[in-house]
């Protein structure tokens, strides 16, 4: 995945062309007229609408038509799946710096990363959420330090506000991974310990990745084939 591992203003839509492919029947997003949309902005958007598929599934981005400037001249662009955060970035500033605030609070802070890397990050998070082809595990330190994850290399993302600030992403040819810190109680008592996922698009086989660790790596639960009470997604 060459486009993460050395970003360029294309990187964000390449990657979703090769996560997601390109549909026929897509939609040319429509942005407001009154409005100064930032060119990474309507990249991104034109991209993300030319897979014909949807391509955020915890927080999301806002849409096309909906891109303003609130009161303070800030231009939201992406939120929180609980609205706890709200990300956006000045229109009038030429270095397109990304800034996030809380939900009770009106200062920005910025996020370290500026609007062309953080939609890439932004994408790369939101696929490794969404994709069914993925597995989780619990692994010691120890073992990730010996060599588990030969064969990926490390992508330049800043921790977001809503991610752990030891979180790290990687990838490898075919595949995503991300170390975070495991959740409370998947942690085995007295040892130090990351949470590692491993995704990929649709297609992809990942027993290589998987082989190594099966002794620690999390079962999914069953979705329950019961519309009316979906189960709680797992933390994984």
């Amino acid at each position: 995945m060459e486009e993460l591992l050395h970003p360029r203003s294309d990187s964000a839509r390449r990657f979703l062309r090769r996560w997601y492919g390109i549909s026929d029947e897509s939609a040319e997003p429509a942005f407001p007229a009154s409005e100064d949309v930032p060119r990474e902005l309507v990249e991104w958007h034109r991209a993300a609408s030319s897979t014909g598929t949807r391509v955020t599934f915890q927080d999301h981005a806002v849409t096309a038509a909906d891109l303003k400037r609130d009161a303070d001249g800030m231009l939201v662009f992406w939120i929180e799946n609980q609205h706890g955060y709200y990300w956006a970035v000045d229109p009038a500033s030429t270095d397109r710096q990304v800034l996030d605030r809380t939900n009770t609070s009106d200062t920005w802070r910025p996020t370290g990363e500026s609007l062309e890397r953080f939609l890439l990050h932004r994408t790369v998070h939101e696929a490794l959420l969404g994709t069914e082809v993925k597995f989780s595990a619990v692994v010691p330190a120890e073992v990730l330090a010996s060599g588990a994850l030969n064969g990926f290399s490390a992508l330049p993302f800043a921790p977001a506000v809503n991610e752990a600030p030891s979180t790290r992403w990687l990838c490898s040819d075919d595949a995503l991974a991300r170390i975070a810190p495991p959740p409370a109680g998947y942690a085995p008592p007295g040892q130090e310990s990351r949470m590692l996922t491993v995704a990929a698009a649709p297609g992809t086989d990942l027993q290589t990745y998987r082989a190594g660790l099966e002794p620690h790596v999390l079962e999914r639960p069953r979705r329950e084939e019961r519309p009316d009470e979906p189960s709680p997604a797992p933390p994984f």
